[in-house]
């Protein structure tokens, strides 16, 4: 249950899905969830980029309520379905290719409506730069398409990162998770600003 006044999300895992994941979260030893209700989810997945305002304008007319409300619980069970196997994995990488959470993802997949189109490019550099860029459009005809964003975030981390650097912070009781990115791979605090900080004054005190 969450407790105490909510800070904004945390968007520190260099992934969307892991964001994701850190939708819920426990930094420092209180639980917020940002997907509590179903505006609360509409609110995250603009704040994530995974949808815009435009997209979503209906699912927050009234009428949606009921839909949105099941399409949120739903996304709910998918995160803390998808937790362990991310856990599992983090830290060593994926070799179980038949996973019943890599068949579940497929499943959601294959449910969303898709197409590509060709947009203009964003600011060609050079005269030879082409106009155009092909984009994989994902359309939200209703609430039980959002999950399939998530999905599909979810797949290209599974698809393409290194699950070596796939970490959970090392703060005691912190729960977020991040892909490591950085020059060395020695990253360790979801920031310095939450757990960091407090790590290396405990240290001092204890020193």
């Amino acid at each position: 249950m969450t407790e105490g006044t909510r800070p904004a999300p945390f968007f520190i895992g260099e992934s969307p899905a892991l964001d994701f994941l850190n939708s819920v979260a426990m930094p420092r030893s209180v639980r917020y969830d940002w997907l509590e209700t179903g505006p609360d989810l509409l609110d995250w997945l603009v704040a994530a980029g995974l949808a815009s305002e435009v997209e979503l304008a209906p699912f927050r007319e009234a009428a949606a309520a009921p839909a949105l409300e099941q399409a949120r619980q739903q996304i709910v069970a998918f995160r803390e379905w998808l937790r362990p196997f991310i856990a599992e994995a983090s830290g060593s990488g994926l070799s179980d290719t038949r996973h019943p959470v890599i068949a579940e993802i497929n499943e959601v997949l294959a449910r969303g409506a898709r197409f590509l189109q060709i947009a203009p490019a964003p600011e060609p550099d050079g005269d030879r730069a082409r106009p155009f860029i092909l984009t994989d459009r994902h359309p939200l005809t209703a609430p039980r398409d959002l999950i399939v964003r998530l999905a599909a975030a979810a797949a290209r981390l599974i698809a393409e990162a290194d699950f070596h650097y796939v970490r959970n912070c090392e703060g005691p009781s912190c729960t977020l998770y991040f892909l490591d990115i950085s020059k060395n791979h020695k990253r360790r605090w979801c920031s310095m600003e939450v757990c960091g900080n407090r790590a290396k004054a405990a240290a001092h005190r204890r020193r």
